[in-house]
């Protein structure tokens, strides 16, 4: 009994494992992310774009999976856009990217077949349709989203500053350019290369849109510079402007520094000659001071202060070894007599005024 039983799982089994191999050939699902279609003999005749199961013929018939959901191309330094002009003369580069799905599975194996050729159809209509419309604007209308009055700051300059600038600028460089009064702006100018790679997409094929079987959904611009030789030139015009504007602070900044120097020198002098003036006033008050009390004082002593100062005068002029030769009308001859003759007197009043009534030797 057991051994019959075994032998009916064996055969179940068998008959399962037949079944879902048979059924890979008759069945397959299609779930949400993915669009199927149905090729006999290599020619799609079917699409099934909701998901669910499906049956097929088995032999004569295949499937082709694809993916539903949106597909995105671009935005890689490998799909820049060097040397892309604009209307007023500006060489750009730029990095577009691109959205795109299959809406018709039928038409896509039809005319693309894979993947990657839908892929380079998108990439080549996306870089014709921007560089198209792109060369038929300014590059201010590309870098600006809106059409809002732009307000620029002007920096003024002396003749001399010109003249100096005249030296590292161009001369249509000199004055700034005035902001355009009517702008398109990059939204506008993004929805015509939109709208231009669609028609471009439908117009090829003749037949309408979708005629390739797969839609535009939505393009941009990652990335906008410029091209290397140009933002080299415009950083190394940038440089000297910036240099020429520099030199011209560092000048008036020196010459800011001479004139502080020079008015601080000037009130250094100012109060430097203002105190020696104090001084000198001081002094001569002063002097004037010790004059008058020496007046005052020669007044109060009268000829004893001649006497004394003659005094010093003979003592300073005479000494053991002076030899003197004098007239009788000499000044000094006539003041050694005077001297004489007061100290006779003398002598005689003090000999006469001892005690022992003897004269002192």
């Amino acid at each position: 009994m057991s051994r019959r039983i075994a032998q009916l799982v064996i055969t179940g089994v068998a008959l399962l494992g037949i079944l879902a191999i048979a059924s890979q050939l008759v069945v397959y699902v299609v779930d949400q992310r993915q669009l199927a279609v149905v090729l006999r003999f290599g020619e799609p005749v079917r699409a099934n774009t909701e998901p669910g199961l499906y049956f097929k013929a088995p032999i004569v018939e295949t499937v082709r999976i694809l993916p539903a959901t949106l597909q995105f191309w671009g935005d890689d330094p490998s799909e820049n856009m060097p040397d892309l002009p604009t209307k007023d003369n500006k060489k750009i580069e730029l990095t577009p990217w691109a959205v795109w799905k299959i809406n018709d599975p039928i038409l896509f194996v039809k005319r693309l077949r894979t993947m990657e050729n839908a892929q380079n159809r998108v990439a080549q209509f996306t870089r014709g349709a921007m560089r198209d419309v792109i060369t038929q604007y300014d590059l201010e209308d590309l870098v600006r989203s809106t059409d809002r009055e732009m307000r620029i700051t002007e920096i003024e300059f002396n003749e001399e500053d010109m003249k100096l600038l005249a030296g590292v600028l161009p001369e249509n460089e000199l004055t700034a350019p005035k902001p355009k009064r009517k702008v398109i702006g990059r939204l506008a100018i993004l929805q015509k290369i939109k709208d231009a790679a669609r028609r471009s997409l439908r117009d090829e094929a003749g037949s309408g849109e979708g005629a390739r079987g797969i839609e535009l959904v939505d393009l941009g611009i990652s990335h906008i510079d410029f091209v290397p030789e140009v933002r080299r030139t415009t950083f190394e015009r940038w440089i000297a402007e910036r240099e020429a504007i520099s030199t011209r602070n560092i000048k008036e900044g020196e010459q800011q520094k001479q004139e502080i120097l020079n008015l601080t020198n000037r009130e250094i002098e100012t109060i430097r000659g203002e105190g020696q003036r104090e001084a000198s006033e001081i002094r001569g008050q002063a002097d004037a001071k010790v004059i008058r009390r020496y007046a005052e004082a020669i007044g109060q002593v009268g000829e004893f202060y001649t006497f004394v100062r003659t005094l010093e005068a003979y003592e300073k002029a005479l000494d053991d070894r002076a030899e003197l030769i004098l007239t009788t009308e000499n000044d000094f001859f006539k003041q050694l007599q005077t001297m004489d003759h007061a100290i006779v007197p003398q002598q005689a009043a003090g000999a006469s005024s001892t005690p022992t009534g003897q004269p002192q030797p």
